[in-house]
């Protein structure tokens, strides 16, 4: 690990701390700095992203959006950045590109939790049948999955 990377690391922990204390805004920015040191830390963007999920505001939900994409174009694969970036889409309303977010992060990880949001916001999006199919891979990955099967139950 470069030097660069053991910084971000220690600021993500700093602003860990931070968070522990409800200390919202301090926590942002040693994350936000973490970021500048090192712009592929998964860490920091996934609790800059929570933060904006805990707030539940659009400003922060569409910063956290933004820091997850550019983060995305370097590193595709982050099925956890993939799954916070739904969170925030799906707090906005914006179903079906949660759906899309949500729909590769469970492709990636094979997390029948991730299957069942995408299950949710294909349903959102108007998507019944798709919804189907994702409660029911969930329920192919964990059988008796509650969330999967409530969810598959009630669609019909």
């Amino acid at each position: 690990m470069t030097m660069r990377g053991q910084i971000a690391n220690a600021l993500v922990v700093r602003g860990d701390e931070l968070l522990i204390r409800n200390e919202y805004d301090a926590a942002a920015a040693r994350y936000a700095r973490a970021l500048w040191f090192d712009p592929q830390s998964e860490g920091a963007v996934d609790r800059i992203s929570f933060i904006a999920i805990e707030r539940h505001q659009r400003l922060p939900l569409m910063n956290a959006i933004q820091t997850s994409s550019a983060f995305l174009r370097h590193r595709p694969l982050s099925g956890l950045v993939l799954f916070d970036r739904g969170l925030c889409y799906l707090l906005l309303r914006k179903y079906s590109r949660a759906f899309r977010d949500f729909s590769r992060a469970a492709k990636l990880t094979l997390d029948p939790q991730q299957f069942v949001f995408a299950g949710w916001a294909a349903k959102r999006s108007g998507n019944t049948e798709a919804a189907r199919a994702f409660w029911s891979a969930a329920l192919t990955l964990r059988h008796r999955y509650r969330p999967a099967a409530t969810a598959l139950a009630e669609s019909k």
